[in-house]
């Protein structure tokens, strides 16, 4: 800020000896564009000052500093549920006001939780060796051949939404740590219908 207050006053000591906007912003050697200097020259002959004009209009009353400490505790706290309408509804403030908070003020990202099986730690090894047989054996032309489904299943490891149930963090690394996975039983009781095609 001192600086940009430094050039002003310049500035206007160029324009008062006579030079011109062109002429000043070369002066300054293109530190700021001729358009720049021109605001400037035309601040200084409205009002006989180079400061920074006082803003109007209402106070920020939304994003204050006690609701953006208390939506930090928030996401580093153990509560499981930290969605935008949640926090907006314990802090009596908008939907909107914590979006800003996270994304602006806190610098957050929204990310998803990923919907994986639930391995046991007997299976994890079985699970890879069958992945890098598949990657090694299955080529585009057997692709082809293999029945492509859809299907809508129905167990009992609940519903899901992930939607409303997600992770504020800077990055999918932090995520992943905080338990950014649901997980999913193998052979859940359950029911399932699907439609296949070649």
């Amino acid at each position: 800020m001192v600086k940009c207050i430094d050039l002003r006053e310049v500035a206007v000591s160029h324009f008062k000896n006579g030079k011109k906007a062109p002429e000043i912003a070369k002066l300054l050697a293109d530190k700021v564009h001729r358009t720049t200097v021109h605001r400037w020259i035309d601040r200084f002959k409205s009002s006989g000052s180079v400061g920074v004009k006082k803003k109007f209009g209402r106070p920020k009353i939304g994003r204050t500093k006690r609701l953006i400490n208390l939506v930090r505790k928030r996401l580093e706290s153990s509560i499981d549920r930290k969605s935008l309408r949640t926090m907006a509804k314990d802090f009596n403030s908008t939907h909107e006001t914590i979006r800003k908070v996270l994304t602006k003020d806190l610098g957050k990202k929204c990310y998803r939780k990923i919907n994986v099986q639930k391995l046991k730690e007997d299976q994890k090894p079985i699970k890879k060796t069958c992945c890098i047989w598949i990657r090694k054996n299955i080529n585009n032309e057997k692709l082809r051949r293999i029945m492509l489904s859809d299907e809508k299943i129905f167990t009992r490891n609940g519903y899901f939404n992930p939607k409303n149930d997600v992770i504020w963090a800077d990055s999918r690394y932090d995520v992943n740590e905080a338990g950014g996975y649901h997980e999913t039983e193998k052979f859940p009781v359950s029911l399932m219908v699907a439609l296949g095609a070649t």
